[in-house]
This record gives C-alpha cells, structure tokens and sequence, in this order.
C-alpha cells in the first residue's frame, strides 16, 4: 500500500501551483514575444535617428544637413515598412485576446510608417539646418520618431483577458513598448 501512495503523492505535489499551465505558458509568451519585437523595433528607429543626428551635429554644414535628414527619414522609412512586413508575419500562440492583438500590431506598424511618410515632406522641404537651428530641428525630428513609435504600441490596456494583462505587467521592459494604464 505504501509504494502505491508515494508515486500518486509525488505526482500530486508536481502539480501544484508552482509550474504554469498551457495558457499561463501561452500568454507569458505571447507579452515575451510581443515585447521583445517591440524592443527591436524601438531599437531599430534610435539607432538609425542617432546615426542620422551624430552625423549632421558633426559636420555642422547647413548645405549639407538637410540631406543627410532627409536620407536618414528614407532610412526611418525602410525600417518601418520592414516592421510593417514583421508584423504581417508576426504569429502568436492562443490567447482570447490574439487575434485583436495581431492587428493592432499591424494597424500600429502601418500607422508608424504613415506618420514618418507624412515629415518627409515637411523635411524636403525645409529651409536649410544652421548650426544655430539644428537643436529645434533635430528635436522635432524626435518628437515625430516618437509619435511613430506611440503608434505602434498595442493598447493592451483595452484587453480584456487578465491573465494577458498580468504576463504584459511582469515582462520587465515591456511598459515602455506597449500602452498600459
């Protein structure tokens, strides 16, 4: 009788609350995955904007800075319809909320790529960069990079699945991709 009783008791503690079941597993990957693409793509956009800004600061030339800004913009674009594409790819276990998940990462992509294609014409056509104008220039050249990137951030904190919510809020980093209360 002892020998049945320890393997039923051994399984029995191996079930407890510790480990996660298949939909805990599922939405903490979905917040890992949702996050971590939304890292590279924050990423992506301050890599190219610090290029393009070190670049002019630099060489502090006016006949020159509008150009290299504008061919960092096209740069800025060429990552967003690549975002745009990862997010058409972009796959997520199942969660009640995937599916409104999915296409809000591909709206916010798409809207990302609208709002940069809407400066680049305000850039083109832009009096030359002075160095004395490159500070007001170059920080509004930020604050449209950062409309992209509130655009592409999914208002999870419109879903109504808790349990999502909860693997959003223990995903460290993932409060500064994606929009919560």
């Amino acid at each position: 009788m002892a020998v049945t009783c320890v393997p039923v008791l051994m399984a029995a503690l191996g079930c407890g609350a510790s480990k996660p079941t298949t939909e805990d597993a599922a939405v903490t990957e979905t917040a890992d995955q949702v996050c971590d693409m939304l890292r590279g793509w924050y990423n992506d956009f301050s890599t190219s904007v610090n290029a393009t800004m070190a670049t002019i600061t630099d060489q502090d030339d006016p006949t020159t800075a509008n150009g290299i800004l504008l061919d960092g913009w096209d740069e800025l674009l060429t990552l967003a319809h690549s975002h745009e594409q990862q997010a058409a790819d972009f796959t997520l276990p199942y969660s009640p909320d995937r599916a409104r998940l999915l296409a809000d990462l591909q709206d916010g992509a798409a809207a990302a790529t609208a709002r940069l294609e809407s400066e680049r014409t305000d850039i083109e056509d832009a009096a030359p960069i002075t160095v004395d104008q490159q500070g007001g220039t170059l920080a509004g050249a930020e604050l449209a990079i950062e409309g992209a990137r509130a655009a592409f951030e999914p208002p999870i904190e419109e879903y109504n699945d808790a349990e999502l919510l909860q693997a959003f809020a223990d995903n460290d980093g993932c409060d500064h991709v994606v929009q919560t209360n």
